[in-house]
């Protein structure tokens, strides 16, 4: 039997839509919280950021990619309109809560996400503690 995302001759085709992953691109030390969400993580130091998206982006299986947005801040913008002219993967940018009071538009729309999701409201506060 082929296996996963393999035709008959196994040669790997392209997923189907169902098989396709979501990750997320980080700055180092900041992926625990994603890995235990069972979410697969890439990190990215300063001066990786277009090499390391553009490999972790060019994956078949990769359906949605959350990027943080120090990372995405700092990938030159010719390589960021070609990695947004392909329907797949999608290129969610999105902000880490760095402190202060209160729920952000960032937060919000991720509480959103999340209880869209599974159906309920989850709480999004306070920092990482190590």
């Amino acid at each position: 039997m082929a296996e996963l995302g393999q035709g008959a001759a196994g040669a790997t085709a392209a997923p189907r839509r169902a098989d396709r992953i979501v990750a997320v691109a980080v700055r180092p030390g900041e992926g625990l919280g994603f890995r235990l969400a069972g979410v697969e993580v890439v990190e990215v130091g300063p001066g990786e950021e277009a090499a390391k998206l553009r490999a972790f982006l060019s994956r078949p299986e990769m359906g949605v990619v959350a990027v943080e947005e120090r990372v995405v801040a700092e990938v030159p913008e010719p390589v960021l309109k070609r990695l947004s002219e392909r329907p797949v993967p999608v290129l969610l940018p999105f902000s880490l809560p760095r402190g202060g009071a209160g729920e952000g538009p960032g937060q919000a729309y991720a509480a959103a996400l999340v209880r869209r999701a599974i159906g309920y409201q989850v709480k999004l506060s306070g920092r990482a503690r190590p």
